[in-house]
């Protein structure tokens, strides 16, 4: 299984890949296939960010007790 980074890494793999077929040619559902891929960018990055603030805190926790 994928740590969250690396879920965010393959989101953006495939964002740059809608996004190229998109910028190539326009229809209805290249668009609604780089939307998906943005939501999933969000989704994932904002989980990451909780993880990254957590593992801030703790060793910043860390670090006062020594």
């Amino acid at each position: 299984m994928d740590d969250t980074h690396d879920e965010l890494v393959k989101a953006y793999l495939e964002y740059f890949k809608a996004n190229e077929a998109w910028e190539r040619k326009k229809s209805v559902r290249k668009y609604y296939a780089v939307q998906q891929c943005t939501k999933k960018i969000k989704k994932i990055s904002h989980q990451r960010n909780l993880e990254i603030r957590e593992e801030f805190y703790n060793f910043k926790k860390e670090t006062k007790k020594k």
